[in-house]
């Protein structure tokens, strides 16, 4: 089970968050063009949807590995180089994605001093605000996975 929650977790879940993002934008247009009206619900919806399938896209690249990195430099060096500059652009990496956690939850943690109530769905700010720290510890836990399934191989391959 643990299995393929790890191996489908983002997949389903941005899956679901951009067929959401799809049918909103879909109602919308039919709202605006056939009944000449239009719903704040479904624009918000359209955005927090695209929110939540930006970061856990950002997690799937993470866990993929298919972020841009530009590897001509490095493959011309030598094994224990290669690996240096991997691993010291990754702990920066990972450096910027904690940094981010820790902003981010100060930020949402200032949405539960007030209350905003957003206009469509009236929902709270704050429920859809804490997904953006999620999704950041989420990447850096995907991080520390690559690494750890990297040092179980046996550090074969690099870490690309």
């Amino acid at each position: 089970m643990l299995s393929k929650l790890d191996k489908y977790f983002e997949d389903v879940l941005c899956t679901i968050s951009l067929s959401v993002v799809a049918c909103s934008v879909m109602i919308q247009v039919i709202l605006r063009f056939v009944f000449s009206s239009a719903s704040a619900w479904a624009e918000e919806t359209a955005v927090f949807g695209m929110i939540f399938a930006i970061y856990l896209g950002a997690s799937l690249g993470v866990r993929e590995r298919t972020h841009i990195r530009i590897t001509l430099l490095i493959r011309v060096l030598l094994r224990p180089m290669q690996i240096a500059c991997i691993v010291i652009a990754d702990a920066l990496w990972f450096g910027f994605v904690w940094f981010m956690v820790h902003q981010s939850i100060l930020f949402t943690q200032l949405l539960f001093e007030v209350t905003y109530i957003t206009p469509g769905l009236g929902i709270e700010q704050r429920w859809v605000q804490i997904l953006i720290p999620a999704g950041f510890a989420l990447m850096a836990f995907r991080m520390v996975q690559v690494y750890w399934r990297w040092g179980r191989s046996g550090w074969k391959d690099l870490p690309l």
